[in-house]
């Protein structure tokens, strides 16, 4: 209804028209004349405190009596305009403050809308303005269109008071003449009991007897109704007749008694007593209305429809009542501790109960309703429920609802402890499927009338549990052991709309945080070094960790170099132990050029002592890939045998190589294997090797061998030897194997050299060898050899020693031809080089002088006679001899100067032997007899006459 601006305050039809002007309004034409208080008569005229009848006689026939004027919901046009006014300026006093904030633009933006939305409001008044000059016009309309509907409701009441007073009328009409009782009493003269006489007179009381009596014939007659003629319905066929009423109950629902006022079978049942027997409910129904109409209807359903009818009336009764009393203790726990949390709508004969009403997602009711029955199968209908979870009918079964007690709270928990089971079902179900979270790591317990008890407990770590429930009232979580990690997941929870489908995701979160720093706060008490500020490229990470790793950490030992790192990636296939080879990118961070995953079984517990074994397994691991990738270089045949014990916390496989790949010999057997073990202060790994010689050194004891310290250790009956090597994390071993290995054949060969010549052992140590190689007198050497530098000769008594002489001849060829030509050597020049030292010694100083120009080579020089012989070695007939010449024999000085002691030396030239024999020009010797020979030699050029032929002749024997 249009409602009138007033311009200056008034809203008299008497006011300027061009003062006045009507807009759209609210006024609405019966609430406006209510307003007004103004009666009206009924054929229209108004009513005044003076005299009502008196407007009416002074009016004439032909003048129309005035319509009431409506003034309600007029609106001032000037206050209109002071409103928009002093809106603006309140608008504009905001704008100026905004205008310091933000860039340029947005402040013209800010202008720019305030002065559009300005003009637009004033526009409206401007409008309004000019349209108020048809005020009068519209006013007139409004009066009319009132004065139209209140004659419109004058006309209704009219018709409704019409109807009263005919409704009223009934009790004054004088009833029918009862004929039947009027002739029976004109022709017996006695009236009825049921004549109006009883109303006046009232019968004679019955006695205990009579009573008695009576009840018993209407049980026998309800017995005989109900077994032979009235077979009650398969809903009463529990019934009970007893002090002349029968009992109908309805279990969990009613009691019904009924009784007859007839003998015949196909008379009225009548309705006597109605009682509820579920909880909570009046057993007794009180004298009241409800009983009244409960009884007037319920008889006259039993005259119609039998007990069929009034089973489905009391039925349904029951089940409505039912459903309030639910409802009403819905609503009563709105006021206790489910305050807010419930929504309770009432919809025809359905009560919806919505419950976590702040949890987000779709909605969870219940619906508490009657449902169809199935006559044919005599099936009545129920009071049941349906549970919409996440706005989808869920099943029903194993919920309580007892219908014969009545208790909302319960059914309500019944119904949120199989929503909880279910949403902790769904989260074990999906943390089940998960590598890192195995049954044993998990835990459901679940009960059917409350969920405060439902839990489900998850093993983050092996030190460490979460236990999650589910707060019943507003279905949020809350997990238990809380912790900054633990809240923050607990808030991200409760924010998901699906949590029974999303929720393991953030328990897997939480179990990586949490893993990660128990790991980091026990690693950097064992010294570990955490490398947060790592982070190598995407691309490598997806390449070597794969797509579903969600958090990775990387650790170092000091001791390890730059470029290898352990990384510990926690994801939802499993949590790994990797050694990482790294390097530094050209253009900054880091590239991954290799990853090895670590055979560590199982969710290990990180202890100090498994921080301790890992750090010895990673050192192992990446000393074994180093070495094997060497190997693999070298075209070396290798392969990594598992360890045996499937059990022990950390598994170190051992590494075999072959062993003629890598020495290129066949001295020793197939493999050598390789094992690593403990690790020192310093970092440093123990790495021993395990090999075998094929042919055993028998001759040796062991004691001649383990004596000595060293780091290879042999057995010499079994041939076998361990080397042992305390290298740095990472480093290469296969050459220090290597170089160790032709050590020890070097080794071998010399022993087997000493074996050869028969000579003692005296220390025998991979880098040295000491030997006697003469008894009378004792003499003996040491060979030293490491690998690193040429090997050496040591005598034992050097000054003393004949081979003095020659060691560094000796030195030499045991360089360059080994020790069994040096033993060899030895053994041959030793008498010569005794004769020599003999001959040096008994010689007067400065008159001979020996030179050895080789191990094969000696000259004997006399100074004062001017003569030298020559000794050197020389091969005949396969065996070995000493050649004894004079070299400057056929020089024509030496025959001119010396004549005499060529002489005398021409005479030995000329003699033969078993063990020497004589050349002319010199004389060939052996071994044994080299030295007797030269001192024979020596002798004769020494003596001032020259030899008799008694001692040629013994030389010669």
């Amino acid at each position: 209804m249009p409602a009138a601006i007033e311009i200056n305050g008034h809203g008299s039809h008497d006011a300027n028209p061009s003062n006045t002007g009507i807009v759209n309004g609210n006024g609405k034409g019966r609430e406006n004349l209510s307003a007004m208080g103004t009666p009206q008569r009924m054929d229209g005229s108004p009513m005044t405190d003076e005299d009502p009848s008196s407007a009416l006689v002074n009016l004439s026939l032909d003048e129309a009596p005035p319509l009431p004027h409506i003034t309600y919901g007029f609106q001032s046009l000037g206050t209109i305009i002071d409103r928009t006014v002093q809106s603006s300026y309140g608008k504009l006093l905001e704008l100026a403050d905004s205008l310091q904030e933000g860039n340029d633009v947005a402040r013209r933006k800010r202008l720019m809308k305030y002065v559009s939305d300005t003009r637009q409001q004033f526009i409206k008044v401007l409008v309004l303005a000019q349209w108020a000059g048809k005020n009068a016009d519209v006013s007139k309309v409004i009066d009319l269109k009132v004065w139209m509907d209140e004659q419109r409701v004058n006309y209704e009441k009219v018709v409704w008071e019409v109807v009263e007073a005919q409704r009223a009328m009934v009790h004054a009409k004088i009833p029918n003449p009862d004929l039947a009782t009027a002739v029976r009493t004109l022709s017996t003269g006695d009236p009825p009991r049921t004549s109006a006489r009883e109303y006046y007179v009232p019968p004679k009381p019955l006695t205990s007897r009579e009573i008695l009596k009576t009840f018993q014939n209407i049980n026998t007659l309800l017995h005989i109704r109900f077994n032979l003629h009235d077979i009650p319905p398969v809903y009463f066929n529990q019934y009970e007749i007893s002090s002349g009423r029968v009992t109908f109950t309805s279990p969990d629902e009613f009691e019904l008694d009924m009784s007859i006022a007839d003998e015949d079978h196909a008379s009225q049942l009548y309705f006597i007593d109605l009682r509820l027997v579920f909880k909570p409910a009046l057993k007794i129904l009180p004298m009241d209305r409800l009983r009244g109409e409960l009884e007037a209807r319920g008889n006259e359903i039993l005259k119609n429809k039998g007990l069929v009818g009034i089973y489905d009336f009391l039925h349904d009764f029951v089940m409505t009542h039912k459903i309030a009393i639910l409802r009403r203790q819905f609503l009563e726990m709105l006021q206790g501790k489910w305050s807010d949390t419930l929504y309770i709508n009432m919809i025809k004969r359905t009560l919806v109960v919505q419950y976590w009403l702040g949890k987000p997602g779709a909605k969870n009711w219940i619906e508490i309703g009657i449902r169809k029955g199935n006559p044919d199968q005599g099936r009545s209908s129920s009071l049941s429920f349906r549970w919409m979870r996440d706005a989808k009918e869920a099943s029903i079964t194993g919920i309580t609802f007892d219908v014969g007690n009545l208790s909302a709270e319960s059914l309500l928990k019944s119904v949120i402890a199989k929503h909880t089971a279910y949403i902790l079902k769904s989260i074990y179900k999906h943390l089940n499927r998960l590598s890192n979270f195995s049954t044993d790591h998990l835990d459901l317990q679940l009960t059917s009338d409350t969920s405060g008890l439902s839990k489900l407990t998850v093993q983050l770590t092996p030190s460490r549990n979460l236990t999650v429930i589910i707060e019943p009232i507003t279905g949020r979580f809350a997990l238990q052991r809380p912790s900054h990690m633990v809240i923050r997941g607990e808030n991200g929870m409760n924010q998901l709309a699906d949590a029974a489908n999303k929720a393991h995701d953030t328990i897997s979160k939480i179990r990586f945080m949490t893993m990660q720093e128990e790991i980091e706060l026990r690693a950097k008490s064992m010294g570990w070094e955490i490398l947060k500020m790592l982070n190598p490229r995407i691309g490598d990470l997806k390449k070597f960790f794969g797509s579903a790793t969600m958090y990775i950490m990387y650790m170092r030992k000091k001791s390890w170099s730059d470029n290898w790192i352990l990384a510990v990636s926690l994801g939802v296939t499993g949590d790994f132990w990797w050694i990482v080879e790294i390097n530094e990118a050209i253009r900054g961070g880091w590239t991954i050029n290799d990853a090895q995953r670590l055979p560590i079984s199982g969710n290990q517990q990180v202890t100090y002592q498994f921080l301790e074994n890992l750090e010895r397994m990673v050192a192992s691991f990446i000393t074994l890939y180093t070495n094997t990738r060497k190997l693999s270089a070298e075209r070396i045949d290798y392969r990594l045998i598992p360890t045996n014990n499937t059990g022990a916390a950390i598994m170190i496989p051992t590494l075999n190589i072959n062993f003629k790949a890598l020495t290129k010999s066949d001295w020793g057997a197939n493999n050598l294997r390789m094992s690593l073990h403990d690790l020192d202060r310093k970092g440093n790994i123990t790495v021993l090797v395990e090999g075998r010689m094929k042919t055993p050194m028998t001759r040796l004891h062991s004691a001649d061998l383990s004596a000595a310290k060293s780091d290879v250790a042999f057995h010499p009956r079994s041939g076998t030897f361990i080397m042992q090597f305390v290298v740095s994390v990472g480093s290469i071993v296969t050459d220090a194997i290597t170089e160790r290995l032709h050590r020890i054949e070097r080794l071998i060969g010399f022993i087997t050299t000493v074996q050869k010549y028969k000579l003692t052992a005296k220390t025998v140590t991979l880098g040295k060898i000491g030997f006697i190689y003469n008894k009378k007198p004792e003499l003996s050497a040491e060979v030293t050899f490491d690998g690193e530098h040429e090997m050496e000769l040591v005598f034992d008594t050097p000054t003393m020693n004949p081979h003095r002489r020659i060691s560094s001849f000796l030195r030499t060829l045991l360089n360059q031809r080994g020790l069994t030509a040096v033993v060899g050597t030895l053994c041959l020049t030793l008498p010569l080089l005794a004769a020599l030292d003999m001959i040096e010694d008994k010689s007067p100083e400065d008159e001979v002088f020996v030179l050895a120009r080789s191990s094969e080579w000696y000259r004997i020089e006399y100074l004062k006679k001017n003569f030298v012989i020559d000794i050197k070695l020389r091969t005949r007939r396969d065996s070995v001899w000493w050649f004894i010449h004079d070299p400057m024999l056929r020089s024509q000085l030496q025959e001119t100067n010396h004549h005499d002691a060529v002489q005398r030396l021409r005479h030995i030239w000329m003699l033969s032997g078993p063990s020497f024999e004589g050349l002319k020009n010199g004389l060939v010797a052996d071994k044994d007899a080299v030295g007797k020979i030269l001192w024979k030699i020596h002798t004769t050029i020494m003596s001032p006459d020259p030899p008799e032929g008694s001692e040629m002749a013994a030389m010669d024997g």
